[in-house]
């Protein structure tokens, strides 16, 4: 549950928003397959043209989809914090306001799953010891990294707060939001086996890459998606979100009581100012000293 808003989080609150906003969610991902499908594509007529492709190339779908998974992010965001979005708006939105957050992330993601490839293929090559080592680390730092992105990118999407902030809390609610992360990669893997299974079940290759994009074209993104962020969110609600809106109203309080104070003439301080300087009244849902009052009306007649 929510500690913030008491909303019951759980499976059957997941598949009720998912399937009440399915018809406009399946909008949402084929606004993001489209250039998918060009970028796969492009990369088909490139193994035609010029035969395999290295890994460096391949892998470069994932910063130059990242604008477009800005844009899926929003939208799944939105649906997460139970807020009405429209499909093209807001998707489109998510693209313009994040999209460098999310190459600028993207890259890092992009280095990492390289350099994994690298070191699985070095290690079968050439198994050594050494080379063990460096793919534990390498996948190890990759996990992190990857529990990391499972706030990072929301909370991009629904803070207005710095790149620095943001990667410094994604880091901090690892552990703040364990289970729930937890949660992310159990639901990601069954999905997965899920997949394969399916696949796997189909005899014929080419029935099977058919079945496989049509599914990526009207389901998969978004749904993967909306995983992660539905499980995210509730972290960062708590942790991030509600301290941060809280602040905020603090701050407006704080502003609004200085104009109110700021607007009160010397006619409208006088009255309580007569009396003991050491004594306290009553100004504006505060206690002040009357000597305060004294300043105040000072300051006031010094501008006058």
């Amino acid at each position: 549950m929510s500690a913030t808003t008491g909303r019951k989080y759980g499976i059957s609150d997941f598949f009720s928003s998912y399937m009440s906003n399915f018809g406009r969610l399946m909008i949402v991902n084929m606004l993001f397959s489209l250039p998918l499908a060009v970028l796969v594509g492009g990369l088909a007529l490139l193994m035609v043209n010029f035969g395999e492709l290295s890994w460096f190339v391949i892998f470069l779908v994932i910063p130059l989809m990242s604008p477009f998974f800005a844009g899926l992010t929003n939208v799944c965001r939105k649906l997460a914090a139970e807020k009405r979005f429209r499909p093209v708006r807001d998707f489109f939105r998510g693209v313009k306001e994040n999209w460098l957050f999310f190459f600028i992330n993207s890259i890092f993601f992009y280095a990492l799953t390289v350099g994994m490839f690298m070191m699985i293929n070095i290690n079968r090559e050439a198994a050594s010891g050494a080379v063990t080592i460096y793919l534990i680390i390498m996948a190890l730092t990759s996990l992190v990294f990857l529990m990391m992105e499972f706030s990072a990118l929301v909370m991009a999407a629904s803070v207005d707060i710095g790149f620095t902030d943001i990667l410094r809390n994604s880091l901090v609610l690892i552990g703040k939001g364990i289970t729930n992360h937890l949660k992310t990669l159990f639901a990601l893997l069954f999905a997965a086996f899920m997949l394969y299974t399916i696949i796997a079940t189909i005899p014929s290759i080419v029935v099977s890459l058919i079945v496989v994009g049509v599914l990526t074209f009207l389901l998969l993104p978004a749904l993967l998606t909306y995983i992660v962020v539905y499980n995210s969110y509730q972290t960062i609600e708590k942790h991030v979100i509600m301290p941060y809106r809280r602040q905020t109203e603090k701050e407006e309080q704080i502003r609004l009581e200085k104009e109110k104070e700021d607007s009160l003439t010397v006619d409208d301080l006088l009255p309580l100012s007569k009396g003991d300087p050491e004594e306290y009244v009553f100004l504006n849902g505060k206690t002040l000293k009357r000597r305060t009052i004294l300043k105040m009306i000072e300051v006031r007649q010094n501008k006058e």
